[in-house]
C-alpha cells in the first residue's frame, strides 16, 4: 500500500498562520486507512523531511500570505513547487521551501507533493482563527480529500465531508 502524510504547518499563537493546525485537527476526527498519516508539525518545520521520509506522496497545508481574498484557498502542485523550492528563494514561504530542497537533495522527497494554502487574515501574536479563514476550514477538508481521492489512496465514498468539526484548539464547532 502506498504511504501518504498530510502535514498541517504553522504557529497556532500567530493567528490565521496555525491554520494548517486547525485542518489536521478536523481531519482527525474522521477515520483514515492507516496507510494516510495525519500529522501537525506546528511550528517545528525542522522536522519536515523526517514526514516526507518514504512516503508516495505528501500534502501540505499551511496558512501563507500571497496576496489573495481572506480565506481563499489555492493549491500548488510538485512541478509548480520545484522550481521555488530548488532556488530556496521563494520569499513568501522560505522556510518551508528551504525544508523541501533539503528533502530533495537527502533524497528523501516523495514523487508526488501538494501544497494547499490558505490566505491569513492575521499573523501576529493572537489566539484563534479570523472569521475569514474559519469559515474556509471546511473548503479546506473538502480540498485536501479531492486530492487524495483524485489520486486513488482514497476511495471516493469518504469525500463527504462531517457536519461539524470540533476545533478544540479554539473551543468552538464549526
Amino acid at each position: 500500500m502506498k504511504r501518504v502524510a498530510v502535514i498541517g504547518i504553522g504557529n497556532a499563537a500567530f493567528g490565521d498562520a496555525g491554520v494548517g493546525s486547525y485542518i489536521i485537527e478536523a481531519l482527525d476526527q474522521e477515520e483514515w486507512p492507516a496507510h494516510i498519516e495525519l500529522v501537525d508539525i506546528g511550528p517545528c518545520i525542522h522536522q519536515l523531511e523526517l514526514y516526507l521520509y518514504e512516503r508516495d506522496y505528501a500534502l501540505l497545508v499551511q496558512g501563507i500570505s500571497r496576496g489573495y481574498r481572506w480565506g481563499h484557498i489555492y493549491q500548488l502542485s510538485g512541478e509548480e513547487l520545484r522550481p521555488m523550492y530548488r532556488e530556496a528563494c521563494c520569499c513568501w514561504n522560505r522556510p518551508v521551501m528551504e525544508r523541501l530542497h533539503l528533502a530533495e537533495y537527502l533524497g528523501v522527497m516523495p514523487p508526488e507533493i501538494t501544497f494547499v494554502g490558505i490566505e491569513p487574515r492575521m499573523t501576529c501574536f493572537h489566539l484563534g482563527l479570523s472569521k475569514e479563514v474559519r469559515l474556509a476550514i471546511r473548503k479546506a477538508v473538502r480540498v485536501v480529500k479531492a486530492n487524495l481521492v483524485q489520486r486513488g489512496f482514497l476511495p471516493a465514498s469518504q469525500v463527504i465531508p462531517l457536519v461539524r468539526y470540533r476545533l478544540g484548539l479554539l473551543q468552538i464547532t464549526i
